[in-house]
């Protein structure tokens, strides 16, 4: 197999750039694209060449598609996702993988008795900026690793309400996880809903790690600009990384300096990865298992947040 055969489900702001990306990639076939919206369809087939549309999921989970990207509203990503799984079909979905830990168990678990790879929109694990930082960490250029800060911050009103830890701190929990390579022992959380009080906008999170690593992070829909932002803070040296930009400053004693890399396409670089996985057979590095695992992690935090303590994980 020298290409996989693909389908996108959902042709909004994600799922047209997949679209566009697998139109890129040289072991991708985009055979079809699903969604509700029949105009929306028709605009892509037309500005991608795209050979299948359709408004009917089931219609695509018939066809010959090997593999789908699901892009749709976070509420329909078990469901979908499950239809697929069951239909045979390879599954990259968006995260979060699910919005509860039962459900996302489960998607696990049929991937692993249906022998199909199930891949989560991990983007960061895809960053050169981050993968730099995790070089510069593993050969001690830190120093003692003394903690992480996160800021995932912007002015969002979302179209479908969840927490703002859901939307966001998929992308925190996992950078952590590929940083340090392990989970936290505890999380302190407190969140708070300002425009909306059924939902959290507004959120700061304090996670232990062994060896006395702490990490802090915010996430908010409420402050104006948008930052994706890590720092590492070691006792040699410090760095700052912008992670949409993938622009890297060193600090050490009282000097500063850009670290010059190469910035990437975290996006098609993501979309090869999984269908590599597929063609070669092995196990993406942005798995089911690291989605599940950061919806566990999310959970506790708002459960930290609900009982006002730490809560241990």
């Amino acid at each position: 197999m020298d290409k996989v055969k693909v389908g996108v489900v959902g042709g909004g702001y994600w799922g047209r750039k997949h679209i566009y990306e697998y139109n890129q990639a040289k072991n991708v076939d985009l055979r079809w694209i699903c969604d509700i919206d029949a105009k929306l369809l028709e605009q892509h087939k037309k500005d991608f060449n795209i050979p299948n549309i359709t408004t009917n999921f089931e219609e695509l989970l018939s066809s010959d598609v090997e593999a789908i990207s699901i892009c749709t509203n976070n509420e329909n990503h078990y469901k979908m996702s499950k239809k697929a799984l069951l239909a045979g079909k390879h599954v990259l979905v968006e995260k979060p993988l699910t919005l509860d830990y039962k459900t996302a168990k489960d998607l696990v678990e049929t991937a692993k008795e249906k022998k199909l790879k199930l891949a989560v929109g991990h983007i960061f694990r895809f960053n050169n900026g981050i993968e730099k930082i995790k070089d510069l960490i593993k050969n001690d250029f830190f120093g003692k690793l003394y903690s992480l800060r996160l800021q995932w911050t912007t002015v969002l009103y979302p179209k479908n309400p969840i927490d703002v830890l859901f939307d966001l701190c998929p992308h925190t929990f996992d950078i952590m996880n590929y940083l340090l390579d392990m989970w936290p022992e505890n999380i302190t959380c407190k969140a708070k809903g300002s425009r909306n009080k059924k939902f959290y906008d507004n959120a700061y999170i304090i996670s232990d790690f062994k060896n006395g690593i702490m990490t802090h992070t915010e996430v908010s829909w409420i402050l104006p600009g948008k930052v994706r932002e890590l720092y590492v803070l070691g006792s040699n040296k410090s760095a700052s990384l912008e992670c949409l930009s993938q622009q890297i400053k060193i600090f050490e004693d009282l000097m500063v300096k850009d670290l010059k890399i190469d910035s990437n396409n975290t996006i098609l670089d993501e979309l090869t990865h999984f269908a590599d996985s597929i063609i070669k057979d092995f196990e993406p590095k942005n798995n089911g298992e690291i989605g599940l695992k950061t919806i566990y992690l999310i959970e506790k935090a708002l459960e930290s947040n609900n009982k006002g303590k730490t809560i241990y994980v």
